[in-house]
């Protein structure tokens, strides 16, 4: 019995042709749009309670950013089903995890897909009392 060492594995390379299935991808997909459906709709009710307090004659354009916004989140709720619809019909497809890490930029979305076990250090939403203004 011999015991060769196992090959030099460039971990860049290691998940450049794993797989993933495409029901798994678009499941996983389906259950981000949705949070961020809820995430948007919370946004919308945020903003709507702080134009209600604000004393101001004319919100014609908050009233139609609100409107934007709303459409957004119906829109993200919708792709949410269509995703979860496409997932069932799919037959587990193999996608290349590399080639979709490629065109996604956000870590903390490659994990919440399943895409990546990379650990941030960037905190759950509402842990932090910090506030980062764009």
């Amino acid at each position: 019995m011999s015991s060769d060492p196992l090959p030099a594995v460039n971990p860049v390379d290691e998940t450049a042709d794993e797989t993933i299935g495409l029901d798994a991808l678009l499941s996983e997909m389906s259950r981000e749009s949705l949070r961020l459906s809820e995430q948007c709709g919370t946004i919308q009710w945020s903003i709507s309670a702080i134009l209600d307090v604000v004393d101001h004659p004319d919100l014609g354009a908050e009233i139609h950013m609100l409107q934007d916004v709303d459409r957004i989140q119906q829109t993200l709720a919708d792709i949410a089903e269509i995703l979860a619809v496409a997932c069932g019909q799919t037959r587990g497809a193999p996608v290349r995890k590399g080639d979709i890490n490629a065109a996604i930029r956000l870590e903390s979305l490659r994990q919440r897909l399943g895409l990546s076990d990379a650990i941030t250090e960037a905190p759950e939403a509402g842990t932090s009392s910090e506030i980062t203004w764009l």
